[in-house]
């Protein structure tokens, strides 16, 4: 069998096998957990192209874009503050557990720093690669440890009765299926709309383009006042198997042997951040008119993407949590580079030990 139609069919079994068993997120898990099991435990050759991971982006988008109005636009125009003042505390915090890790496991701060930014694992790699005395492989594990983290254990939190956030299925949205032939024509020309403005998003460059792009052009069109067709249930589904075998191989450690101490201060500084950042939801819930299942999910640090399908899944806020985590990302892209270039000349970073 081809590599990519067995990481399919891998992927399929172990997203049926945890929505037999009810758990959240669970063509999104599942097939991340069972390709894993058979990639760590099984000689079988998988593969998974970046251009699935990049439709599951899109379908994200779309999604993500269609939620978007008038009126959540302007409520996202009124909390910019609060999205200022809630991520430079989780950058804040993220430095401060970084230079924690460096002291207790002898690894240069600079590295840690880099690595426990909530800024995107592609986008810190990325910086990584344009800084001096780097340590990618400890970008990469802090990166992925807490992507990780936050994709396994917010969906548990978030559906457990501690958020309250049970009750979100999609089968009960207004259209989501593809039986009437004038949904069929207009859903598949705002989704080859869709198609192209991740195209044109990735030729220009733009953070997380392959969903920002949608985001920008479907929500540009829903704000304007066209009438958006939902993207129907199944579309979500291979969404998250996309995503979710296209994130199994990012747990392989081979390269991290020797590195055991260092994992598991990973763990606990992914852990600490997700409980900063709970506290800080608390807070976000009381300032503005928004749920804190809401709050919890635009602070999460984890991707846009994976807290988007969270978040749909409850019918939380889509457009709220996009803005707060769509902010996060742009400042972190424009704003931090230069604050880390200038704190990498300051002596304390040059004495810093390198892994």
């Amino acid at each position: 069998m081809h590599p990519i139609l067995l990481a399919f069919v891998v992927g399929v079994s172990g997203g049926g096998v945890f929505t037999l068993l009810h758990l959240p997120l669970s063509w999104l898990l599942g097939s991340m957990t069972s390709v894993f099991l058979i990639n760590k435990w099984t000689k079988l050759d998988l593969s998974w192209p970046s251009y699935f991971r990049d439709l599951g982006l899109i379908i994200v988008g779309y999604a993500i874009g269609q939620s978007f109005s008038r009126e959540t636009m302007i409520e996202i125009v009124t909390q910019l503050p609060s999205m200022l003042t809630m991520t430079v505390a989780i950058i804040a915090f993220s430095m401060v557990l970084a230079y924690i890790t460096s002291k207790m496991t002898g690894i240069g701060f600079s590295s840690t720093i880099t690595g426990s930014i909530p800024g995107g694992l592609s986008q810190m790699v990325a910086l990584g690669e344009e800084m001096k005395n780097i340590d990618l492989t400890v970008v990469t594990i802090l990166q992925v440890i807490r992507l990780l983290s936050v994709i396994f254990v917010v969906p548990f939190l978030v559906f457990s009765p501690l958020l309250e956030g049970g009750g979100g299925s999609n089968a009960g949205r207004a259209v989501t299926s593809l039986e009437a032939p004038s949904f069929q024509w207009i859903f598949f020309l705002f989704f080859i709309i869709a198609i192209v403005s991740g195209l044109v998003a990735k030729r220009i460059h733009l953070p997380t383009p392959a969903m920002l792009g949608p985001i920008l052009v479907i929500g540009g069109f829903t704000v304007a006042g066209f009438s958006i067709p939902h993207m129907p249930d199944p579309f979500i589904i291979l969404a998250q198997l996309s995503l979710g075998i296209y994130f199994s191989f990012m747990m392989n450690f081979s390269s991290s042997k020797g590195l055991s101490n260092f994992i598991v201060w990973s763990l606990f500084t992914s852990v600490s951040l997700l409980l900063c950042c709970a506290g800080l939801s608390f807070l976000l819930s009381r300032w503005h008119d928004m749920t804190f299942l809401t709050a919890f999910i635009s602070l999460a640090p984890g991707g846009m993407a994976e807290m988007a399908l969270v978040g749909q899944a409850v019918n939380a806020d889509l457009s709220i949590i996009t803005g707060y985590h769509l902010f996060r990302i742009l400042f972190i892209l424009f704003i931090i580079p230069a604050i880390l270039k200038g704190l990498f000349k300051l002596s304390f970073f040059q004495k810093s030990k390198q892994y």
